[in-house]
Formats: C-alpha cells, sequence, structure tokens
C-alpha cells in the first residue's frame, strides 16, 4: 500500500464529508479538525488488500475512489461477499473501537483505489473527540443495518425469493425505480451464497417472466410486481 503525505484536495475534503464523520461539527470546525486530524492518502492496486481478517486495526479509513470488497474467508475455500464498499463509506471500523481491534472481514480494492485514513488515536486526543464518536456510533449503527439486509435476504430459501428480496431492499433505500447493486454476476452470486451459473439462469428467467429487468448491474423492478 503507497501512502501519500502531501496536502488533501477539495475532492479528498469532499469525500470525508460524504462520510458523515464529522456531521456534528460546524463548518468552520470541520475545516479544524481536518487540518488537526492527519488524514493520510493510501493508494491500492487492484486485488491489494487494505487489510487481512485478523489484522489489527488503528485507523479509521473512508474509500476515496475505486471499490473495497468486504469479504469472509471460509477454512473450506468458500468465500462470502459482505459488502461492497463505495465512495465515502466507511470501512472497519467495528474492528477500531473493539476491545481486541482485530478486524472481522478481509478487505480488498475490486480495482484501483484511493483510501482516506485517520489514526483513531488522533481522534481520541482531539478536542472534536466527543462530536466524532457521535458520528461513528451512527456510523456503525448504519453498518449493523446493512448486515441486518444480508440476513434477511439469505434467510429466504428459494433463490429468486432472494434475488427478489434483495432488490426490494435497494429500491427502497435508494428511493428509485432503477437502481444499481454495485456488483458485477460473479460478486451478487457470491453475495447470495449461490452458484454464479445459477444466478445468471434464474437472473434471465425472472427478466423473461417479466419481474425485473437488468442490464448488467442496473435492475428495475417492474411495476406490476412492486
Amino acid at each position: 500500500m503507497k501512502r501519500k503525505h502531501h496536502s488533501l484536495g477539495e475532492d479528498h475534503l469532499e469525500t470525508i464529508q460524504r462520510s458523515g464523520l464529522l456531521e456534528e461539527l460546524s463548518k468552520s470546525r470541520k475545516a479544524e479538525a481536518i487540518s488537526q486530524l492527519g488524514f493520510q492518502v493510501k493508494q491500492l492496486g487492484p486485488e491489494e488488500m487494505a487489510v487481512l481478517e485478523g489484522d489489527k486495526i488503528t485507523d479509521i479509513m473512508i474509500l476515496h475512489a475505486g471499490m473495497i470488497r468486504g469479504e469472509k474467508f471460509h477454512i473450506e475455500g468458500k468465500v462470502d461477499l459482505m459488502h461492497m464498499y463505495q465512495r465515502g463509506e466507511i470501512f472497519g471500523a467495528e474492528a477500531v473501537v473493539s476491545r481486541l481491534k482485530t478486524s472481522p472481514l478481509t478487505y480488498i480494492a475490486d480495482k484501483d483505489a484511493v483510501i482516506l485514513s485517520v489514526p483513531f488515536r488522533n481522534i481520541k486526543q482531539s478536542e472534536f473527540a466527543g462530536e466524532i464518536m457521535l458520528a461513528l456510533l451512527r456510523i456503525l449503527a448504519d453498518d449493523n443495518i446493512k448486515k441486518l439486509y444480508k440476513i434477511e435476504t439469505l434467510s429466504k430459501r428459494g433463490l429468486r425469493e432472494r434475488i427478489m428480496t434483495y432488490l426490494r431492499i435497494i429500491s427502497r433505500k435508494v428511493g428509485k425505480e432503477r437502481f444499481c447493486v454495485h456488483m458485477d454476476r460473479a460478486q451478487f452470486a457470491q453475495y447470495l451464497c449461490v452458484n454464479r451459473t445459477a444466478l445468471s439462469y434464474e437472473l434471465n428467467q425472472m427478466k423473461r417472466d417479466g419481474l425485473i429487468d437488468f442490464q448488467k448491474d442496473w435492475f428495475r423492478i417492474l411495476e406490476k410486481n412492486e
């Protein structure tokens, strides 16, 4: 992982704002916090690991560019895709604030990625600690909701029901008729814990049955079935 220590640009500041980490601070205090906390820019190449499961995490990490996969590896070789992180999302925070500070997941760059990180000790020792801790509490609550989405999806027995459950969740979340799942077929299959071929077949069947329409990772649940 390559680190750059140059000053943050406007696009970096926008990403920090988007993350919600400083949302409890006033505009002037946000600027002061960013200058004092010591954010660093880290670059990852395709398939490069940001964090390995079991690693100690001491930094709050915000995805600035690219995508990060949060994956759970099993001894028998199975890999569960837990979440695809996008720009502005914080990942690994549950480990940072935990007692052992060890990551429950492996975080891997899907393609080239850029991460903004800040040492958690800098936050705790700063005058902004109270406000940032409150923001982190809300961010962790949102992460728990994402995990509940997966539990709800995988609780369905049939593949078609799993697909529809997940698509309805995302449609409600973004509030749009047409939406992107930000996963290719292999990743979507991994998320649903099914075979890629089986997923592709079922999606095509659902399209023929008039349940959904899709193009690559963009989907639409047709109105007559909502």
